[in-house]
This record gives structure tokens, sequence and C-alpha cells, in this order.
């Protein structure tokens, strides 16, 4: 490990004095987006393309959490007595102190980053925050667990908002505070919540919402997707509500929705092509489905998207 570079995070996330350039880096950033609270809550949105494996050394003289969500490709951590693979769509959990750890990079590592000190958590968060410290303690300081829809949603929206130069301080702060607490409730167990699958199982778990997700126009159904990943009915639509919060069909549904929207807040569709094109052939069911998602109507986001171009 000593042949390897070592980067502090200190110098190259957002931290209370002026970060260090990341010209050094080893992966090519792009799109990159970064917010720092005047009480030290910071975020980033980073996507440093890697083309080929990298390993590095990893440490924060500051000593500072970095709670992330992966939103594409992946990375292996190793502390020396824990190994984590953190894959697309998982929610990891560090405590960085002065001794570093080896990271492993490859392709396009798109995530969203929340840094803050122990103590900003404590403030922040009270009675979540010691729990949640005790566990990651536990874990030897790095954990890694499959992302909930609603804490991908938030990164996204996070994500969004830091590389939008118009976006308000405001607005960055309450994304971040968002996340952070989504994290949080999405990492404290649930009293009647089932015990988390086995890692094999989990990672099925996975595969099968990954495929459930390829196609949002043509989704498999249960048995045929349970099929797919080695799972019987039963197995995959307990684990989908243990593992990521939601059903199967409640995960779906958010999911294609939340597309939708995107399709016709962008200007990409109109609402019937909007809707044709995560799997509905009724406008009036796609309709309905929006409004009980969203509380307006396609049309109504449509209007407003327009009205909002022309005032720009």
């Amino acid at each position: 490990m000593a042949t390897l570079p070592l980067f502090d995070l200190a110098h190259y996330l957002p931290a209370a004095t002026a970060a260090a350039s990341t010209a050094d880096w080893p992966g090519a950033a792009r799109d990159n987006g970064i917010h720092t609270t005047a009480y030290g809550l910071s975020a980033s949105a980073s996507r440093p393309r890697y083309a080929q494996r990298t390993d590095l050394l990893m440490n924060d003289s500051l000593e500072r959490l970095h709670l992330s969500v992966w939103l594409n490709d992946a990375a292996q951590i190793d502390t020396g007595r824990h190994c984590v693979r953190a894959a697309r769509h998982d929610v990891v959990a560090l405590h960085l102190a002065r001794a570093p750890m080896r990271m492993a990079f490859g392709g396009d590592n798109h995530h969203i980053v929340l840094t803050l000190a122990p103590a900003l958590l404590h403030q922040l968060a009270a009675a979540q925050a010691e729990p949640f410290l005790a566990r990651l303690r536990h874990a030897g300081g790095v954990h890694a667990q499959a992302g909930q829809a609603r804490v991908l949603r938030a990164a996204h929206e996070l994500q969004a908002t830091l590389v939008d130069g118009t976006a308000s301080a405001l607005l960055r702060e309450a994304k971040s505070l968002e996340l952070l607490a989504l994290m949080l409730q999405a990492a404290a167990p649930h009293p009647l919540q089932p015990a988390l699958p086995a890692s094999r199982h989990q990672a099925r778990l996975r595969q099968a919402r990954e495929l459930l997700l390829r196609d949002l126009a043509n989704a498999p159904d249960i048995p045929t997707l349970a099929r797919a990943c080695g799972l019987n009915a039963f197995q995959l639509k307990q684990g989908f509500k243990a593992l990521f919060g939601l059903s199967v069909h409640a995960l779906y549904q958010y999911e294609r929705m939340h597309q939708a929207w995107q399709l016709i807040e962008s200007g990409q569709a109109n609402a019937s092509e909007a809707g044709a094109l995560v799997g509905y052939s009724n406008a009036s069911h796609f309709g309905a489905a929006f409004r009980k998602q969203f509380g307006l109507l396609p049309s109504e986001l449509k209007r407003r998207a327009v009205v909002c171009t022309k005032h720009q």
C-alpha cells in the first residue's frame, strides 16, 4: 500500500479552508458542483472518469464523515480489516481519519457526497446521531447499503442544484439537509422490519431492481422477475420491502412517474409522449397516476415548465 498515491480529502473536498486544486486527481472530473454551509456541512457532486481501474489511498486529516450516494459505477473500499464494494445505487458511510483506506475506482464514478464532522452530526441530528455513529464504528468505519428510492431521488435533486449555477445557496443547503435526514432515517433499523437478506440475496435483489427499471415502458411481472434472479415470488416481494423500503410495484411506479416528470419538465416530451414512454397507452390513466403522485396533471406541469422557461 505504501507505493500507492495518498490523497488527503481535507484538501480535495469542501472544508473550512479553501480546497486544493484537483488537477492532480487521477480521474478526469466533469460537471462537479460544491456547496458548503457556514456551519460546516458540505455537499459535492462528483463525476470523475477512470479509463482503467485506479487504486489509491485516502484519508481525511480533519477526521470527518463522508456520506455518499453512488449514482453510477462503483468503488471498492479496503480498511485493512474490512473490504466493502459500493455498487450503483448504494449509500456508503465512511468515517475517514488520519489512517488511510485503500480505494479502487473504475468507469464513470458519479456520486454525491455529504461531508461533516461527527460533532456537527450530533448538533444536526440529535438523538439519531449516536446510534448511527455506533453502527459505523462497529462496521469498522465503512458501511454500504442499498439506497432507498427516496434517498436516490433526494441525491439526484441535490446533484441538480449543485451543478446549476443559478440555484440559490438556500436551496442547496435545504437539499443537503434533506438528503442527510433521509440517509439517517434509512440507516435506522425499524423495530418491525425483518432482518436484511444475506449478501448473496442482496445481490439478487439488486439485480431484480436493475431488470425492473431497465425499461420503464415494459416491466417484467413478479414471477418473471423472480425467476430471472433466482428467487421465488415471496422472496422477491419480502426482500424488496426490506432492502429498498418499497414494494416491487411501488418502486416501479415511483421511478416511472419521476421519469415522466423529468421528460415533461425538461421539454423532451409532451404529456402524452411521456406517458407512452413510461408504459401508459391510456392518457387518462397516466394523468390520474401522475396526479396521485404529484398533485397536478401532466398538462399543468407542461404549462408551468413553459412559463418558467419564458421568465428565465
